[in-house]
C-alpha cells in the first residue's frame, strides 16, 4: 500500500477545493466539518461524487442528524473543539472515509482520517468513533455518554 503523507499545514482551504486527504475540522463551541473523499451511510451525502465538504452535528441537538442545522448557536453548545493528549497518531493509507451514523450513538468513521483541533493539535486514524451526543468527556471522541445520557437518533 501507498503511504499517505500529509503536512498538516498545508492542507487545502474545504470550500471549492481537492483534497489529498480526508480532513475533519473540529469547530469551537460548532460541528465537525469534513472535506475530501467522504461519504455519510444512509443519507443524502451518499449520492454525492467525493470529494466533498459535509458538516456534521456534535451538540447532539440537530433536527437534521446526523447533518447540523445550527441548533448549537441557538442552544448555547460550550466546546472549545481541542484534541484529548492521547488523541491517535496513525500511519494513514489513501482512500474513502465512510460515516455511519450508528442508531443513538457515535459517528463510526471508517477510513484514513485526519482530525484538526481547534488547539492545531492533529490526530490520524483508519477507525475512529465521533460524540454526536454532545456530552463525551473526551470530544471529539466517544466516550459512551450517550448511553448515560439517553441520546436518540
Amino acid at each position: 500500500m501507498r503511504e499517505l503523507t500529509v503536512a498538516v499545514a498545508n492542507l487545502p482551504d474545504p470550500v471549492g477545493a481537492t483534497f489529498a486527504a480526508t480532513v475533519l475540522r473540529v469547530r469551537p463551541n460548532g460541528p465537525n466539518v469534513v472535506s475530501g473523499d467522504v461519504v455519510v451511510a444512509g443519507t443524502r451525502a451518499t449520492s454525492a461524487a467525493p470529494p466533498m465538504t459535509i458538516v456534521l452535528c456534535r451538540c447532539g441537538m440537530s433536527q437534521d442528524k446526523p447533518f447540523c442545522d445550527g441548533t448549537h448557536t441557538r442552544a448555547g453548545f460550550k466546546d472549545a473543539g481541542f484534541l484529548p493528549h492521547n488523541a491517535p497518531q496513525e500511519t494513514l493509507s489513501p482512500g474513502r472515509v465512510t460515516v455511519i451514523p450508528t442508531p443513538n450513538g457515535p459517528f463510526e468513521c471508517r477510513g484514513p482520517l485526519i482530525i484538526l483541533g481547534s488547539d492545531g493539535r492533529s490526530a490520524a486514524s483508519e477507525a475512529t468513533w465521533l460524540c454526536r451526543c454532545g456530552h463525551s468527556r473526551t470530544k471529539p471522541f466517544c466516550d459512551g455518554s450517550h448511553k448515560r445520557v439517553g441520546f436518540r437518533t
